[in-house]
């Protein structure tokens, strides 16, 4: 798993290239508490999982902490892209609405 973190203005976009399971969502929860760490916090931080394939119970746990987080520091939250996989598993799990743009 690939994970890049994108500045503009007032806005963190963190893009998420491969699988999220087990072993690879420390590497995310890293990359996502390194913006929700930064002093000020930027206003609006996007996830852009359009190239993400797979994504098990760990990865959702680290999407709704770091939404958690987000939220309490007074950023918005939500997911730019994603991919058809990863739209569903949202809808499933009642996501979509708390994630979305």
């Amino acid at each position: 798993m690939d994970v890049r973190t994108a500045y503009a203005g007032d806005t963190a976009t963190v893009t998420v290239v491969g699988e999220i399971d087990l072993v690879s969502s420390t590497t995310l929860n890293r990359a996502l508490d390194d913006v929700l760490d930064r002093y000020p916090p930027p206003a609006w931080l996007r996830l852009d999982l359009a190239a993400v394939e797979f994504m098990d119970t760990a990865g959702v746990a680290i999407l709704l902490k770091a939404r958690r987080r987000a939220l309490e520091a007074g950023c918005r939250f939500t997911v730019a892209s994603s991919s058809a996989t990863l739209q569903r598993l949202f809808e499933i799990t009642g996501l979509a609405g708390l994630l979305k743009e």
